[in-house]
């Protein structure tokens, strides 16, 4: 069972540098092929000063920038082994460039546990992760549901 005491724990702040490469490999693994994401040119066309992020790319911030997460998550009481990905969303307040480097800061907003009929429960928590750049700008607000399994 969640520990609603918990809604409001701050995470240790983490760092991402965003490369011009790894925008391009990811939107090609995902098959984005929208020249923005894979030319600085096509990016400058279109208006931006260089490639920018694309929407979904900070899921990987969640699973590999913030590897302290899950040691983090554990020393709440979560059985980290446990955890289902529920959903992301994100709100991007300025746009996330190749070379910028992001600050987040990871603050668990919601949580709460629900009784299946078999017995069994889930753990339904909620985190958001705020990004600034380098310049102290906000730039990205990111929410993720995660389930853990009873």
């Amino acid at each position: 069972m969640f520990d609603t005491s918990k809604i409001g724990h701050s995470f240790a702040p983490f760092q991402v540098e965003v490369y011009r490469n790894k925008i391009h490999e990811l939107a090609t693994a995902i098959g984005d092929s929208n020249p923005i994401y894979h030319s600085r040119e096509a990016a400058q066309e279109a208006g931006f000063k260089d490639v920018p992020l694309f929407p979904t790319a900070p899921t990987v911030f969640t699973h590999w920038a913030a590897r302290s997460r899950g040691e983090g998550l554990a020393s709440l009481g979560i059985d980290v082994k446990r955890i289902l990905h529920g959903e992301e969303e994100y709100e991007y307040l300025a746009p996330i460039y190749h070379d910028d480097v992001l600050t987040g800061v990871t603050t668990v907003v919601d949580g709460k546990t629900r009784k299946g009929r078999d017995g069994l429960s889930l753990d339904i928590i909620t985190t958001e992760t705020r990004y600034t750049n380098q310049h102290n700008q906000p730039v990205l607000n990111a929410r993720t549901t995660i389930v853990i399994r009873g």
